[in-house]
């Protein structure tokens, strides 16, 4: 360890003792930006010792921050700033990076491009309201190039083919278990569980003898990770610019009818039959 010290109380991270917060001007944090690398998919379990030893290859660092969500818990994603913007720009140039040599390479970016790709969702949200407003304007959703997202809360029940359940059996399963959204239409032959903390603590609950049964069948649910629970992600993010691009279609074409009781079927001019 640097003995970076405790930068605040309530923010999960460090303070190089050397680098004292500075003196806070626009100049310097335009700077400081710079010099500040965001990465994400990281063990949920990591510390910030744990973190100083990987990415202090690249160079000596001011501050490293654990992000956390509202409930205090590790999102699996740190921000990193470097003494020198060199060191910083080494990092992100950086294409393969793991954590141990059997995890998935880890995603890097500047501090400003995780902004900018984050902020495309914000953007989507605005163009919503921007619509209704608008009475109906046509505004595309595009699913943004890096999907933010926390790690360990995905379940995936496979072999489910001949199974009679439902989406309702398995949300009555892991009732009181904090279920989010469930994926899966009577047939299919895997179905996917989204919960709002720990999809394993869930899991772990509704065991009964170490075995978990669905429907009265007992099958081997696992907690997606690495490329396949990234790949979830992105398919979620896309089907949801597709149910909004859809219903901006309908909207239009509603509009172009000219509403209700005006377009086919409407009614309109009468004439005398002679």
């Amino acid at each position: 360890s640097s003995g970076i010290n405790a930068e605040w109380p309530l923010r999960p991270g460090r303070r190089n003792p050397d680098k004292p917060l500075p003196k806070n001007t626009d100049e310097l944090k335009l700077a400081n930006n710079l010099k500040t690398v965001y990465v994400k998919g990281l063990p949920l379990d990591l510390t910030i010792d744990k973190a100083e030893e990987l990415f202090s290859q690249f160079g000596k660092m001011s501050y490293v921050k654990l992000r956390k969500n509202a409930d205090s818990e590790f999102k699996g994603s740190v921000f990193i700033e470097f003494v020198e913007q060199a060191d910083a720009d080494k990092m992100v140039a950086t294409k393969e990076l793991k954590f141990t040599p059997e995890s998935d390479n880890l995603l890097i970016m500047s501090r400003n491009d995780y902004f900018k790709s984050k902020n495309q969702n914000v953007k989507q949200e605005k163009n919503v309201k921007r619509e209704a407003q608008m009475g109906g304007t046509e505004v595309k959703h595009e699913v943004p190039e890096h999907v933010e997202y926390e790690k360990g809360k995905i379940l995936k029940i496979s072999e489910l083919e001949g199974i009679e359940t439902s989406r309702e059996d398995m949300k009555t399963l892991f009732e009181g278990h904090g279920v989010s959204w469930v994926t899966f239409n009577k047939g299919d032959p895997e179905a996917y569980i989204r919960f709002e903390g720990s999809a394993q603590e869930a899991l772990e609950k509704v065991r009964v003898d170490e075995k978990f049964i669905l429907s009265g069948k007992e099958s081997s649910p696992v907690v997606l990770d690495g490329t396949e629970e990234e790949e979830y992600w992105k398919k979620s993010a896309y089907e949801k610019a597709e149910f909004f691009n859809k219903k901006n279609r309908k909207r239009k074409f509603d509009g172009a009818r000219g509403g209700r009781g005006r377009g086919r079927g409407g009614r309109g001019k009468r004439y005398r039959r002679d």
